[in-house]
C-alpha cells in the first residue's frame, strides 16, 4: 500500500485531481486531520512530492479536512492592473504577470524572446495575460504538477513506460478509464495502450486522477 500524505504529515484519504490541457489544475482533497490546512500544500507519495499547490477553500469536519487546492501559488486568479509595454519581449510580459501573481515560470517553457513593439495588458486575472501571450505565439500553456507555469508547443512526448491497464473505453466521449501506475500521466503526452489485442496511441488531453491509498485510477480524454 502506498502512503499518500499532505506536507509530509497527515494522511491523504482521497483526492480527485483535474489536470487540464490548458490552464490551472485543481484538486479536491480529504485529509485525516482535525487541524485546518492553509497556504502552500504538497501531495506526497511515499515521501516524494508529486504535486505542489495552494489551498483556496477548506474546513475541518468530524476529524477530516476537506478542501480544494489549485496548482502553483494560487495567484493566477488575482486581478492585475492594466499595463502598457513599448519595445518589450514576450518574456517581459509573462515574467511581470507571474511575478505580480507570485507564480514561477517553468524552465522548460518555449522561446519567449520575441520582441513586441507595443503590447497592452488588459486589466484582469493574471491568467489572461498568460493566455494572451500563449495565443499570440500559438503556444499551449498550463500549470505543471510542480506548480510552475509552462508555455510552449505541444510536443506529444511519449509517456513514461509504466504498467497501465485499460479498464474501459468510451469512443463517443474519447474517454479512457485506466488503472495501474497512472500517477505520472500528464496532459500533452502520447500514451500507448493495448486494446483488444491492438496497440492504440492516445494524445492525452485533460486527465482526472482519482487517488486513494490502495487504488489509483485515471480518466483520460484524448486530444483531437
Amino acid at each position: 500500500m502506498s502512503e499518500l500524505t499532505i506536507n509530509g504529515g497527515a494522511a491523504l484519504l482521497r483526492a480527485s485531481i483535474a489536470l487540464p490541457l490548458s490552464g490551472v489544475w485543481s484538486a479536491e482533497l480529504e485529509v485525516d486531520t482535525d487541524e485546518a490546512i492553509t497556504g502552500a500544500v504538497t501531495i506526497e507519495l511515499d515521501g516524494a512530492v508529486v504535486f505542489r499547490g495552494t489551498v483556496v477553500d477548506g474546513d475541518v469536519s468530524h476529524g477530516q479536512w476537506r478542501g480544494r487546492i489549485v496548482g502553483g501559488a494560487g495567484g493566477l486568479r488575482a486581478a492585475l492592473p492594466a499595463l502598457a509595454y513599448l519595445n518589450a519581449t514576450r518574456a517581459d510580459v509573462v515574467r511581470d504577470a507571474l511575478a505580480e501573481a507570485g507564480e514561477s515560470l517553468s524552465s522548460t517553457s518555449g522561446d519567449l524572446s520575441g520582441a513586441v513593439a507595443r503590447f497592452h495588458r488588459a486589466e484582469g486575472a493574471a491568467a489572461r495575460a498568460i493566455d494572451a501571450t500563449a495565443t499570440a505565439l500559438n503556444y499551449a500553456w498550463r500549470v505543471f504538477a510542480d506548480g510552475t507555469v509552462w508555455l510552449g508547443f505541444e510536443a506529444w512526448a511519449a509517456a513514461e513506460e509504466a504498467s497501465i491497464t485499460l479498464v474501459r473505453r468510451d469512443p463517443t466521449q474519447r474517454q479512457y478509464l485506466l488503472g495501474g501506475d497512472v500517477l505520472a500521466l500528464r496532459p500533452g503526452q502520447l500514451l500507448q495502450l493495448r486494446d483488444e489485442g491492438a496497440d492504440v496511441f492516445v494524445r492525452v488531453g485533460p486527465v482526472r486522477l482519482d487517488l486513494e491509498p490502495d487504488a489509483f485510477t485515471a480518466t483520460v480524454w484524448s486530444a483531437p
